[in-house]
C-alpha cells in the first residue's frame, strides 16, 4: 500500500500493526481484515481526549455495534465480578 493508494492494507500489514501496538499478537494463521481502535490522547492543553481510528476494510454499523455490545457485556461481567 502506497501513501496515495486508497485500498485497504493487506492482512499481513494489519497483523504487523497489531503486533507493533500490543503485547498480544494475533493468533498465528489468522488474517486480519479490519482494525477499529479507541485512542486516548492528551491535547495541546494537556486535557484527555478520545478518538476513534480504523484501518483495513470498513466495518458495517451492524458489525461494529455487535462487537461493541459483546465487549460491553464482557466488561460489565468483569467489573461486576470485582464486587462479588
Amino acid at each position: 500500500m502506497t501513501p496515495m493508494d486508497d485500498s485497504p492494507p493487506a492482512p499481513a500489514d494489519l497483523a504487523e500493526l497489531v503486533a507493533a501496538m500490543t503485547k498480544d499478537p494475533l493468533v498465528e494463521g489468522d488474517e486480519p481484515v479490519s482494525i477499529w481502535m479507541l485512542v486516548k490522547s492528551r491535547d495541546r492543553d494537556g486535557d484527555l481526549v478520545w478518538g476513534v481510528r480504523n484501518a483495513g476494510e470498513p466495518l458495517t454499523s451492524e458489525e461494529l455495534l455487535g462487537a461493541l455490545t459483546g465487549f460491553t457485556a464482557s466488561l460489565t461481567r468483569d467489573l461486576a465480578s470485582d464486587w462479588e
